[in-house]
Order: structure tokens, then sequence, then C-alpha cells
């Protein structure tokens, strides 16, 4: 019984142990995005419009199909009608008569199928452009879920970078600190030496605790992005060298055809030519054929008027012809026209706004190339002024001011190529978005 028990503390100390590594899991830019496209709220809402317009077309074929319906009706003449027979016809004086029995049963089935509707063709290609129309706007969410994440997962990288240099500061002024504090004790150092660098080390801490605060901002920001519980805990994968993506792409050509914003616009300019020909072809006439049977039952006595049936059918052929209603089918066809016509003007405006996103995007890439490669070489420069006034100060030929400067230099050099870095990748996301390559450019990341 012992060992039983000590197995089963061992087996649940195993499974606690596996879910403490998954909550650990660090989620790289792509696993953000795998989980983002899975559980984003929005990504359902869309799927289901998909299905909306999958049923939308099946109730626009159901117009073709044969209509059936029944009907079962039972009357009860309380108080029959009375017919007067003129004088003449059948006796000298007229004569009053009921027509009819006091009860009456009848149920018939009754078959149409329309021949010609006009509105039918075009609602059928209505729903054929509706449906590819929804398939658009899924890819049209995934892109901006995807746009959303990798921009929320870029800014937690930023703060992941800042706050190993902090750290790293940290360290170096603890270590300064304590060989100052030897140096004091021994009348070497001055006190306000020491001062000044334990202000500095504060300043550091300071700025190690409001990092880690706009972290868990961030943090919340992506698990929203993604459509996870806020309460869950997320860590990102910042081991990768995102420095390697630094690069300019290759100078292409504006396509609006490339951009899904311009297919849904230009697909629902379709729509609203279809609802100009569906309007029109309300001035036409309608076709359609009905059959119909069923039976009768008359009786005074209510039981024996359940039993004498008789069975009657007819078949027709139904023309419906609209000649006037007003000019309210004339008022909705000049309502749609002008509709269309504000559609394609708009899609000019768009394609001029599209146009322009792209270029302020590229001119905005190029920037931030730029300056990425002059702070890179700021970094350097102020890694290597360091190096020296590390040395000349242990060496006693430079004081602590000269020191504390060129510490200052280089940490603000580091945080502006980390800032930079962010801005090119930033811009690099928006510059592939403005050409419709948003998709394939993540596809590319590792």
């Amino acid at each position: 019984m012992n060992k039983m028990k000590v197995s089963q503390m061992l087996f649940g100390l195993l499974l606690a142990s596996v879910g403490v590594q998954a909550q650990e899991k660090a989620f790289s830019l792509k696993d953000c995005i795998d989980y983002s496209l899975q559980h984003n709220p929005s990504s359902t809402v869309y799927k289901n419009e998909v299905e909306i317009a999958r049923q939308k077309k099946v109730e626009a074929m159901s117009g073709y199909l044969p209509q059936v319906n029944g009907n079962v009706a039972f009357d009860d003449n309380l108080k029959r009608q009375v017919t007067i027979l003129p004088a003449g016809a059948f006796s000298p004086e007229e004569i009053k008569v009921k027509f009819g029995n006091q009860y009456a049963t009848n149920a018939s089935v009754q078959v149409d199928q329309t021949l010609f509707d006009k509105t039918i063709f075009v609602a059928k290609e209505a729903n054929r452009v509706n449906s590819y129309l929804a398939d658009l706007k899924v890819l049209q969410n995934n892109e901006e879920i995807i746009y959303n994440t990798t921009v929320a997962y870029y800014q937690i990288l930023t703060y992941n970078e800042q706050e190993k240099l902090l750290v790293e500061n940290e360290k170096k002024y603890e270590e300064l600190l304590r060989v100052l504090k030897l140096q004091y004790d021994k009348g070497v150092a001055k006190k306000i030496d020491f001062d000044r660098m334990k202000v500095t080390q504060n300043n550091v801490k300071s700025q190690i605790s409001l990092n880690r605060n706009n972290k868990d901002l961030a943090l919340n920001k992506l698990k929203y992005a993604m459509g996870m519980d806020l309460k869950n805990e997320l860590s990102i994968n910042d081991a990768l060298d995102y420095s390697a993506q630094v690069s300019m792409p290759a100078s292409v050509k504006f396509d609006a055809d490339n951009l899904m914003s311009y297919k849904v616009q230009s697909t629902n300019i379709k729509l609203q030519e279809l609802d100009v020909q569906r309007r029109k072809a309300l001035f036409y006439p309608t076709v359609s054929a009905y059959g119909r049977y069923g039976a009768q039952s008359f009786g005074n006595d209510f039981g024996k008027s359940f039993t004498n049936w008789f069975d009657y059918s007819s078949i027709g052929l139904k023309v419906a012809i609209p000649i006037f209603d007003g000019n309210r089918k004339k008022s909705q066809l000049e309502q749609s026209k002008l509709s269309l016509i504000n559609a394609n003007e708009n899609l000019k405006l768009s394609v001029m706004n599209y146009e322009l996103q792209f270029k302020n995007a590229n001119s905005k890439l190029f920037s931030s190339f730029t300056n990425l490669n002059d702070n890179k070489e700021t970094l350097d420069l102020a890694s290597d002024i360091l190096k020296n006034s590390s040395l000349q100060y242990q060496k006693g030929t430079a004081s602590l001011t000269d020191f504390l400067n060129s510490d200052y230099s280089y940490k603000e050099a580091q945080s502006n190529y980390i800032n930079s870095l962010l801005n090119f990748l930033s811009a690099r996301i928006d510059y592939e978005k403005t050409q419709g390559n948003l998709s394939n450019f993540i596809k590319d990341l590792k």
C-alpha cells in the first residue's frame, strides 16, 4: 500500500511538472500568430459569416424548386346564409333557400413551380458573389489579426531587450559600488563619488521597475490580440536574433489588386451592380404553374361530415404582370444606380489612399533603416569610448564624472538602437501590409 501511495505521489508530481512546463512555454512570433488565428473571437465571427453566406445560397436556390403546401379547413356553419330564388323561376312566389350543410371539411395540397422570374437568376449570381465576399473577409480579418499580433509582439520584444540591458547595468553598478565602498572606507575615494554612483544605481532600478510595468501592459495587449484570457501566463521567446531580419526589401511597384481591402471593396461594387440588375428585373412579369388536389366532406351530422368525401383537382398557369405601383420600383432603381456610382467613386478615392499609404510606408521604412544603421554605428562608437573610459578610470587617469558620462552615452546609444530596431521591424510590417504581402512575409519569419 505504501509503495502504491509513493507511486501515486510521484505520478502526481510528474503531471504537475509537465503542467508547469506547458505553462512556461515561450511563444515565438509564429506561435503567437497561430494561437491568434485559432482563438481570436473575430475568427469565429467571420467563419460564421461564411456559413451564413452558404445558407443564403441554399435559400436562393429554393426559388427554383417546387413549393408544396397543404391546407385543411373545417367549418361549422352555425347559421347558414339564406338565398332568395325569384318568383316565376320555380314557383309563382319567391323561395328562401339555405344552401350547403352545417359542417364542411376541406383538405388540399398545392404544388407551385416558378417557370420564369428574372429576379431569381440575379439572386443566384448575387449569392455566388456574396460567398466569395465572405471568404475574402475571412482572409482580411486574418491579415488584421496577424498585424496586431506582430506589432504587440515586437513591443514586448523591445521591453525584454531593454530589461536585459538595465539588469546588466544594475549588476555593473553594484560591482562598482562595492569597489567604491572599499575605496571610501580606505580614504581613497570621495563620499560624493560613492553617492553619485548610488544615485545612478537607484535610477537604474527605477527604470527596471517602470520597464517591467510597461511590459506587463504590453503583454496584456498581446493576449488581447491573441484572444487569450488575460489571467493566463504568457512569455515570449526573445532568444532569436531579430537584427538578422534587418534588410531592405526589393523595390516593387504598387498594385492595388494585391490588397485584400481593395478586393473586398471591388466585390461590394459587384454586389451593387447585381442589385441594380435585380431592381430592373422587378419590371418583368413572372410566370408560374400550379397543381392542386383536394377533397371536401359535407354533412349536417358532425360524425357523418367526415365520411362523405368528394375529391377534386386542378392545374393552372399564372402570369403576374406589374403595371403601376406608384413609381416605387422606379425610385428604388434610381437609388441603387446612384449607390453604384458612389461605390465606384469611393473605390477611386480608396486606391489613391492605398497608394499614399504605400509611398509613406516606403519612405518610413527607408528612414528607419537609415536611422537603425546610424544608431548601430553610434552604439559601436559609444562602446569603445566606454571601454577606454573604464580603463582610464581604473588606472586613475580619468575622473568618475568622465566614466559616468561615457556610461550614460553608452546606455542611451543602446536604448536608441533597440528602439530603432523596433521602428524598423514595425515599418517593415506596415510596408508589407500596404502592398498586400503581409501573410507571405510572416511565413518567412522563423
